[in-house]
């Protein structure tokens, strides 16, 4: 398993970078799309053109990070359904499998304390 670390550095800006591109094929505004990725619209800029979340993704990874950018842009996904397909694509990224309720103890236990 990948340390936290790399999740950080590689895996999580190459699912933003996807999310962006992906968000972008919607007719997403960069401004919104850094509003909907908690970012900036110059960082937005950066994953596009490749020089942010160079890192690449599987095809399922890649796929997953398409259908959850139509549900965002149809603001059919709230924030913490928004984290917890994150938490399952990387999950994907990662090799592991991506259970249903729990795809992430650190993550399940982060959404947990910030809920209480």
């Amino acid at each position: 398993m990948l340390p936290c670390s790399q999740v950080h550095w590689k895996i999580l800006p190459a699912i933003c970078r996807q999310l962006a591109i992906s968000l972008e094929k919607e007719k997403i505004s960069r401004k919104r799309i850094a509003a909907l990725l908690g970012t900036t619209p110059a960082a937005i800029s950066q994953y596009l053109s490749g020089k942010r979340g160079g890192s690449p993704l599987g095809k399922k990874a890649r796929d997953r990070c398409a259908a959850l950018a139509k549900k965002m842009a149809a603001g059919k996904a709230g924030q913490e359904a928004v984290n917890l397909e994150i938490a399952r694509i990387i999950a994907i990224a990662k090799g592991g499998r991506a259970k249903k309720r729990n795809p992430c103890a650190v993550c399940a236990s982060r959404s947990a304390n910030e809920s209480g």
